[in-house]
């Protein structure tokens, strides 16, 4: 009998470790009272998706938006050009 993680593509499996790689950047690299309130959740081509647990946290996403891009940026992902901002 297969395991259901056989049937996973990998592909999947790949976008799911880079989505943990960018998270992991973003809390280690964000403010201490931002830390487990932020988290990544998905990225295309060209944006990241970034879940706050509240609306101040995001409006702070939102005004630091070029630090972050350029975190991005630094870490491989170039062509990222918009952050996405979705509240829990």
């Amino acid at each position: 009998m297969k395991k259901i993680s056989d049937f996973i593509p990998n592909k999947v499996l790949k976008k799911k470790e880079i989505i943990d790689d960018l998270d992991e950047l973003l809390t280690q690299t964000s403010q201490e009272k931002m830390k487990g309130k932020i988290h990544v959740i998905n990225y295309s081509e060209y944006s990241i998706t970034i879940e706050c647990d509240d609306s101040s946290v995001g409006s702070i996403i939102k005004f630091e938006r070029e630090k972050y891009l350029e975190l991005f940026k630094n870490y491989g992902m170039y062509n990222i050009q918009d952050i996405h901002i979705k509240i829990r």
